[in-house]
């Protein structure tokens, strides 16, 4: 299952803030763990759905992973969905020119290359798709 999480850093005014929290999914009859970390500097807080009463419970320096919404009267921290994993194969050609793209790009992982590439394309495509239509309709 996955999970929405939030890590603050353990100070005495996020052990309140993270207090705040559990007492409103107490409220709500929701799951919520809190645990801390292993060097006991951070609070984690983590459930398939995190309510908050307030958007200011998480403070500048909180962590949120998840996609924060806002509801009425509170807010949801919902956990991010997980991308699919694809196999793709290339021929020696194109896997070629894909490490020439990216040694010019260093900063740039093969992932990032490959999605920059499906997104440009996709939008050329969508482009010429417009320019059909244009031209016919």
């Amino acid at each position: 299952m996955e999970l929405a999480v939030v890590t603050l850093a353990n100070t005495l005014e996020n052990q309140e803030r993270s207090r705040q929290i559990r007492d409103f999914h107490k409220k709500k009859g929701q799951p919520l763990a809190i645990r801390f970390s292993e060097e006991l500097t951070h609070i984690v807080l983590e459930a398939p759905c995190l309510y908050l009463p307030d958007r200011k419970l998480l403070g500048a320096d909180a962590v949120v992973d998840g996609s924060v919404r806002q509801c009425s009267g509170h807010y949801e921290i919902h956990p991010r969905s997980k991308g699919k994993t694809i196999n793709l194969h290339l021929d020696s050609e194109l896997a070629a020119e894909l490490e020439q793209i990216r040694a010019r790009v260093g900063s740039k992982t093969q992932h990032d290359v490959i999605l920059d590439m499906v997104v440009r394309g996709m939008r050329a495509y969508l482009a010429e798709q417009d320019g059909d239509r244009g031209e016919h309709g």
